[in-house]
């Protein structure tokens, strides 16, 4: 589980700063969801 949250981490910061760049605002959202989707992870997992 700890490898999913690093692995959603990168990948969101990594779009948010290409959506930044470019001036994008649907690389931007999909970032938004990317690191939402990050801190709820483990309390899917653990069924919290």
């Amino acid at each position: 589980m700890d490898a999913l949250q690093i692995g959603l981490f990168v990948v969101g910061m990594t779009v948010r700063v290409v959506g930044y760049r470019r001036n994008n605002r649907n690389l931007l959202r999909t970032a938004a969801l990317v690191l939402l989707a990050r801190g709820a992870i483990s309390g899917f997992v653990t069924g919290r």
